[in-house]
């Protein structure tokens, strides 16, 4: 009786775990028919002449060896590939599969691609495996919607439609950055076991196209089916085995929220598309595919020559040594440091310029109230002044959050801000408004509505000279009792839900230092897209802000680093400054993977300001921050470890 083939999935160190998983699942069949199976890191071991590589996918193999695949090894190959048609990737293998033994592709649409390039290539449709399947009791579905997918401007703007709607539910919206490999489970992905548990726990996956492809994405889906969990998508082509309308439900992208409202609302029709789309997918057995990848190695080993390739063993050993040294030594020169490395001086001097105007603009607008009362003294001049407290203000009891407002010249912004306090479903919470010297009818506006909500818990102090954003903020800070405070800008606004989910995260997490959620940005237009979409990794963070300021922070975290800082250099930085010097100190933050807030998106800011130069400000952040900003992240990422909000 002939010896069977072995099978080796070929992986390279690094590998997205996307295609770990597959090829794990693959490997998990391939073992349950009797068939020799292994994974194996990095270049193939010495050639035997039974042996049959598997490249899943074969682009990204040769990107993280950094080389293209000899054609001797080629030829006992089976390629598996993954990429919608339209993509740069699915170019990349059609310059490797060409040459290929088998080529294989998980999407019946990419297949076709494939066959009108002159590629023979097979469908190899996912199923159902035990390998995917519950091996545990059944947990309580307390997650109403998730989002799994990578971040393209086409679902972050989707996903802010749909905030009015998901609101109203418990959701988790994960989004993955594609920019480098996803290798495990971090404050930004969910893989292996987390991510199934993740779907054994909701009762919706939301999927929506990355950049409008009608293109499945089958894995996905079929581990969400698997989980028992419903499944919302945007209309796609080649859906086999599962009908829209019988298995799951599908429409067009901007009635998906509707559609998951009424999933998620409507528990028996929820059931009854999981359990129909959880029958046809054990009608499609993964078994099948990996007999398919079994029979096609099989004839591999009859019609390939037996070459030996040890010296492109010995030379591809060579290539994965060194990009092991590579992906366990220093990061890349990140953004900021390139900022600080160049930048154009003429910027750099303008924006000094402008700097050094606002303080003396600020310095006259003192020396003007002096002379204006002469019985005036400099510390009168920069007090912090009591306007007016609610009645109950002056009733309250120790409040679980502060909520704080620092406000300049936003009379026509900030009722919305106020409106949205109004609406919370959390009330333990006080307000301090802190008018930092503005020249409108800010005092009017805020009193006014003051007395109209004598009801609630707040208090309107103002510094008679602007002093800054930073000491806006410390004076917020030093005027409540919480223990939790949380920055609300006045152009912006908080969800009803939005401040209870972030108290509840935090309050899960009693290490953590302060907790943080999704925006959804919108202007005079309507909605825009998303911010604050990715969870705490010290790392990202050392390569630039994508933490919003609104955020709730624990008032001994604040304390411990000093309060939001008044260095002119980090102006429009005091938040990331904040962030960057409590990941320097080793704290970690709790990410909520929900919208907690709207962020209005306004034509000028200082954030606009600031960037005309940031070499100052990267500077600075180095000063403060000096071993997570200088790329030393072993105290400070060892110490900071990721977490989440579920």
């Amino acid at each position: 009786m002939p010896e069977l083939p072995e099978l080796v999935f070929l992986l390279a160190p690094g590998q997205n775990a996307f295609f770990v998983e597959l090829a794990e699942a693959f490997a998990f069949e391939l073992n349950v028919l009797g068939v020799p199976v292994r994974i194996h890191e990095g270049p193939p071991p010495a050639f035997e002449p039974s042996c049959v590589y598997i490249l899943l996918p074969p682009h990204e193999y040769v990107a993280l060896m950094g080389h293209m695949i000899p054609d001797a090894i080629l030829e006992r190959s089976i390629t598996i590939s993954a990429e919608q048609p339209e993509s740069s990737f699915f170019q990349s293998n059609l310059d490797i599969v060409s040459r290929a033994g088998a080529v294989f592709d998980i999407n019946r649409r990419a297949t076709e691609a494939y066959i009108a390039n002159a590629v023979d290539a097979k469908y190899l449709p996912l199923g159902y495996s035990q390998f995917w399947a519950s091996r545990q009791s059944q947990p309580e579905r307390d997650i109403d919607v998730v989002f799994l997918g990578r971040f393209t401007p086409r679902r972050s703007a989707a996903l802010a439609k749909y905030a009015d709607i998901l609101e109203r539910f418990e959701c988790r919206l994960m989004f993955s950055d594609n920019s480098k490999p996803n290798t495990a489970t971090s404050g930004s992905f969910v893989s292996s076991h987390a991510k199934h548990e993740l779907l054994r726990r909701s009762k919706v996956l939301l999927n929506i196209h990355g950049d409008g492809e009608p293109y499945v994405e089958w894995l996905r889906i079929v581990e969400a089916a698997s989980a028992g969990c419903a499944i919302v998508s945007e209309n796609s082509t080649h859906t086999e085995p599962f009908v829209a309308g019988r298995h799951f439900v599908s429409g067009r992208i901007s009635s998906l929220g509707h559609l998951v409202a009424f999933l998620v609302e409507d528990s028996a029709a929820r059931q009854s598309y999981a359990n129909s789309a959880l029958d046809a997918l054990k009608k499609q057995p993964l078994a099948h595919a990996a007999r398919e990848l079994w029979c096609s190695a099989e004839s591999l080993v009859a019609r390939t020559p037996r070459r030996t390739v040890s010296l492109w063993v010995r030379h591809y050993t060579a290539l994965y040594d060194a990009a092991r040294c590579q992906l366990s030594g220093k990061q890349a020169l990140s953004p900021l440091s390139q900022l600080t490395a160049g930048g154009d001086p003429a910027l750099r001097a303008l924006k000094r310029l402008h700097l050094g105007t606002l303080d003396l603009r600020r310095r006259l607008e003192g020396l003007e109230l002096l002379v204006q009362a002469p019985g005036r003294t400099a510390s009168d001049v920069y007090a912090t002044i009591e306007m007016s407290r609610t009645s109950a203000w002056d009733n309250k009891s120790s409040r679980a959050v502060a909520i704080v407002i620092p406000v300049y010249n936003h009379a026509d912004a900030i009722s919305s801000a106020l409106a949205s306090l109004e609406r919370l479903h959390m009330t333990d919470w006080e307000a301090v408004i802190v008018d930092d010297g503005s020249k409108d009818n800010l005092l009017d506006t805020v009193t006014g509505w003051m007395e109209r909500r004598d009801d609630l818990a707040v208090k309107l102090v103002r510094h008679p000279v602007n002093r800054g954003l930073g000491a806006a903020r410390n004076t917020g800070v030093s005027c409540c009792s919480s223990d939790m405070i949380l920055m609300l800008d006045a152009d912006n606004e908080l969800r009803p839900a939005g401040l209870g989910r972030l108290v509840r995260a935090l309050e899960s997490q009693p290490s953590a230092a302060f907790a943080y959620g999704i925006l959804d940005t919108f202007d005079s237009d309507g909605p825009k897209g998303l911010l604050s979409i990715y969870g705490w990794e010290p790392s990202r963070l050392a390569a630039g802000n994508y933490i919003d300021a609104l955020a709730l922070v624990r008032r001994s975290a604040l304390e411990a680093v000093g309060g939001y800082t008044t260095d002119s250099r980090l102006y429009g930085w005091e938040d990331y400054d904040l962030w960057v010097r409590l990941a320097d100190r080793g704290c970690a933050a709790v990410f909520v993977p929900q919208i907690v807030a709207r962020y209005h998106c306004g034509d000028g800011s200082m954030i606009s300001e600031t960037n005309v130069s940031a070499v100052d400000a990267v500077i600075a952040l180095k000063e403060r921050a000096p071993q997570l900003m200088m790329g030393d992240l072993r105290r400070s990422s060892d110490r900071a470890a990721s977490s989440s909000a579920g």
